[in-house]
């Protein structure tokens, strides 16, 4: 095998193996805290959280897939502020410099001979992707369950999603999603979601 065909074979199989590598996923860590006690599905109120714009598009829209995800657990958002128990919420976004990524894939070249009168010999590494870093927005979602009467606390989550582009963005429906799955979840544990991409994107 001469050298311009091993070149070519070379180059043809660090494509195809590029091609091949995983994608970064999107992931997003979310944390509950709560009494291990139910929370009997019942009638909802969706506020805003103490300094939060219930005016905003924003908050709109993240009160809108609150109120989702609720609803799929058989609870009911009503209207007013009558409703005995209800959920406090609160949004942020923030802008943070993510440092670069080293893709976890490589291939190792070399180390063989070809051909009859010529070989090569050695070896070398080459990285598969990465990313060269740069910001990351950086969306965090929040939500009390309340009892109104007390005014006691029955169950928070935090849900934290970074959207660098690297892999993909996550939506405000995502979001929400991936703060009630399995509710009430772990309390005082982290865990990550990977988001569904069937979910409508925003």
């Amino acid at each position: 095998m001469n050298s311009s065909i091993l070149r070519i074979s070379l180059t043809l199989l660090i494509v195809i193996v590029a091609g091949c590598a995983s994608q970064p996923q999107s992931s997003i860590e979310v944390t509950r805290f709560h009494l291990n006690k139910d929370i009997a599905p019942q009638n909802i109120n969706i506020e805003p959280a103490k300094g939060v714009d219930d005016s905003s598009l924003e908050y709109q829209s993240y009160a809108t897939a609150v109120a989702n995800e609720l609803a799929e657990l058989g609870f009911t958002s009503v209207d007013g502020n009558d409703a005995s128990l209800f959920a406090a919420v609160k949004i942020s976004r923030q802008v943070q410099q993510q440092a670069p990524k080293r893709s976890p894939f490589s291939i190792g070249i070399g180390g063989g001979s070809f051909g009859s009168s010529g070989g090569v010999s050695g070896g070398v590494s080459v990285p598969l992707g990465g990313s060269s870093g740069g910001e990351a927005l950086v969306n965090t979602l929040d939500v009390q369950l309340i009892r109104r009467a007390e005014n006691a606390v029955s169950w928070e989550g935090e849900a934290i999603a970074s959207n660098d582009g690297d892999a993909g963005f996550v939506s405000v429906q995502q979001l929400a999603a991936a703060l009630f799955k399995n509710f009430p979840g772990a309390s005082g544990k982290t865990v990550k979601v990977i988001p569904s991409p069937t979910q409508s994107q925003n």
